[in-house]
């Protein structure tokens, strides 16, 4: 079977499974999920995609959680809120000296996320986590049945 069809296979069917269960049962924010397994391709795949995608998606999580809560905690307003998120953003990218947070888009799209479950559909921090870390996780997990279906099972998941 050729990878580019097996890969729309994989993910395919995952994301249905995705979305039944976070809609569903798990009443976790789908889009998150989505976000995250987007990031671990963009990241490279592989263990290490999945790695560095947890790791800067939930940076970019906690980065979110410190600027909102000192933001309320200084008295909230746009000038903070901007000085926040610039700091935030700073750190986010100067963070990038470590391996495992090397990928920079994972933060800023786990600190976009966060906001956006958290602040613009009164969601969890906890529900965006859980969410975040099952869609890289998702992403990994479609990687390797798409190897197994073109017969390169081993190559996926190096």
């Amino acid at each position: 079977m050729d990878a580019l069809v097996a890969l729309a296979l994989s993910i395919g069917i995952l994301i249905a499974g995705w979305t039944y269960v976070a809609l569903g049962p798990g009443a976790l924010p789908v889009w998150a999920g989505i976000v995250a397994w987007g990031s671990f391709f963009a990241a490279g795949g592989k263990t290490d995609g999945l790695m560095r995608t947890i790791a800067t998606n939930l940076s970019g999580v906690f980065w979110a959680l410190l600027a909102l809560t000192a933001w309320n905690r200084f008295g909230g307003g746009v000038p903070v809120l901007s000085l926040l998120v610039g700091l935030a953003a700073i750190c986010m990218v100067m963070q990038s000296k470590v391996r495992a947070l090397s990928f920079i888009p994972g933060a800023f799209l786990g600190a976009a996320t966060a906001v956006s479950v958290v602040v613009g559909a009164n969601g969890s921090w906890s529900r965006t986590v859980i969410a975040l870390v099952i869609g890289a996780v998702l992403g990994y997990v479609s990687e390797l049945l798409a190897g197994a279906m073109t017969g390169s099972a081993r190559r996926a998941a190096a």
